[in-house]
């Protein structure tokens, strides 16, 4: 039957693209993959530099979260893909591992078989680092590595100089060292995006084992006596499903993910007995733990002369280092954008331009190639946020909260990294740029005064994981297999079992989740 295959994979991104390439390696394997999005993948997302262009189209899901106490009262908006790739189709490209005690981490606190030892295999297999500034990189993988050293921006150049003028000391590779400034790896190749969709996607669906389904939206899964046999869903007005032999994978992301399976009656029993949803399984942990990566926008920085055209994805140099003497991981990545592709109070824009649908080319007022901006991202928050449902209706969005601010600590840390970014620009190597501040500016002086600040501007990384962390206490949703516990031949695979984020842009670990994941189901389905 046409609605019948081995493997049906919920969302193409970066979980789901790699379980479809390597699932479908054997030829007498049939997938499915549903995405919710569409098929059609524009110039933007394959010119590294445009990457700020996707925001707030019909590519971007643009989350918007509840208001948050622990900055104000502000709502953020969060951009994920949706589109054939997913979230790999918009993110910045850039490739950072989490580092070993993360990873090591994870498996201390009852993630078995997920310590750095345990994924460095599958690290190694996705890559293929084209230069050679750390040891351990993959060769020969399907995600093409580069150094973005190699696009030679001065900007970012004079970023690490400076850095390195204040005494921190250059690495040659963030995946290599834990602390210091230097030239990020990105995920390019002969100039274009290189993320799960080239590397994986798009061979997995040139086989004839393969079945790709776009602008499928999942309503919930097909339940029967305890095991997940298939999928309802959407297309052309029309609900659809489609059954698994063997295994249903939720690829769908930290946020659809947890809401599709409360739609289908898995989670909290309380919160789903409110909606009037019927309980099949009460696991209370799903939407709960929900984490991101809060980020600044700033310091701001005009420059009297302009730097030149940008030929990669902006964001090339970067400092990793720690709020505290003794720390054994970063909890501060301060990246430099060497060309400002959106202006001032962007997030706060955002929010207005949401509501009030105005067109997303004004949200890229201030292109100006003398203005540059500081990223400063918490990589290690302590807040903990959730997703929840709000209705029965599958196309309503849930309610998101990563509770930013919610740990004092967290705005604490980034009011130092706004610190650190103003020792950067003083520096003389920058002041060879003319840098001067636009913001926060020369009213903001105290800590008192940036805490604010930082309150009023903070927005997210994109980074958002853990809404159906793997683990065994009773808030996991998933065991170290990624199986959902109490339902049959379901799994999770995305950046909702990461259990705690880790020290480093997220997406290189998804990938790693797929390819692991990958194994796993192979090894059980024999």
């Amino acid at each position: 039957m046409e609605n019948q295959f081995d493997y049906v994979i919920v969302g193409s991104g970066p979980g789901g693209s790699v379980l479809a390439n390597r699932l479908s390696e054997d030829s007498n394997i049939k997938v499915c993959i549903l995405e919710a999005g569409g098929s059609e993948i524009p110039e933007a997302s394959e010119t590294p530099y445009r990457w700020n262009e996707l925001l707030l189209t019909e590519l971007d899901w643009a989350y918007m979260s509840a208001p948050q106490p622990g900055i104000n009262g502000r709502q953020v908006y969060s951009a994920a893909g949706k589109v054939t790739g997913g979230t790999s189709a918009v993110y910045h490209m850039i490739h950072t591992r989490g580092k070993k005690e993360d990873y090591d981490n994870w498996a201390y606190n009852g993630c078995a078989g997920w310590s750095y030892n345990d994924v460095l295999p599958y690290l190694q297999k996705l890559e293929n680092q084209e230069d050679d500034t750390n040891p351990d990189a993959g060769k020969g993988g399907p995600i093409n590595v580069i150094n973005a050293k190699s696009m030679g921006n001065p900007v970012s150049a004079s970023f690490i100089d400076a850095c390195v003028e204040l005494g921190y000391p250059q690495v040659a590779d963030f995946n290599a060292s834990n602390f210091g400034a230097g030239w990020h790896h990105v995920d390019i190749k002969d100039g274009k995006r290189h993320g799960v969709y080239n590397g994986y996607l798009k061979p997995a669906m040139e086989r004839e084992n393969v079945t790709m389904l776009p602008n499928a939206f999942v309503t919930k899964l097909i339940i029967s006596d305890g095991k997940c046999i298939g999928v309802q869903y959407s297309k052309g007005n029309e609900i659809k499903e489609v059954f698994a032999g063997k295994e249903v994978l939720l690829c769908a992301g930290a946020i659809q993910s947890p809401k599709i399976l409360m739609l289908s009656g898995i989670g909290d029993a309380a919160e789903l007995q409110a909606l009037d949803i019927p309980v099949i399984n009460n696991l209370p942990g799903v939407g709960k733990n929900f984490h991101d990566h809060p980020l600044l926008i700033g310091p701001i920085v005009l420059m009297d002369k302009p730097g030149p055209d940008p030929l990669g994805n902006m964001t090339e140099s970067a400092l990793f280092w720690g709020s505290e003497p003794g720390m054994t991981v970063p909890d501060m990545e301060i990246c430099l954008v060497h060309r400002a592709p959106f202006g001032e109070n962007f997030f706060a824009n955002v929010i207005k331009r949401v509501q009030t649908g105005q067109p997303v080319k004004s949200v890229a007022e201030l292109v100006n190639p003398k203005v540059i901006l500081t990223l400063p991202g918490l990589v290690r928050p302590l807040s903990r946020g959730y997703v929840k449902l709000t209705s029965t209706d599958p196309f309503a969005y849930p309610e998101i909260s990563a509770n930013y601010g919610d740990e004092v600590s967290d705005i604490d840390i980034m009011v130092k990294m706004v610190k650190i970014g103003r020792e950067i620009y003083k520096t003389k190597t920058m002041a060879e740029w003319g840098a001067f501040e636009l913001s926060p500016g020369p009213d903001v002086v105290t800590d008192d005064e940036l805490r604010e600040w930082v309150k009023n501007n903070v927005g997210s990384y994109y980074h958002f994981v853990g809404s159906c962390k793997m683990g065994i206490d009773k808030m996991a949703v998933v065991d170290h297999e990624l199986k959902v516990k109490g339902i049959q031949n379901l799994r999770v695979v995305d950046a909702s079992v990461i259990p705690v984020i880790p020290s480093a842009n997220t997406h290189t670990s998804v990938v790693m989740i797929g390819e692991k994941a990958a194994d796993l189901i192979k090894a059980a389905n024999k």
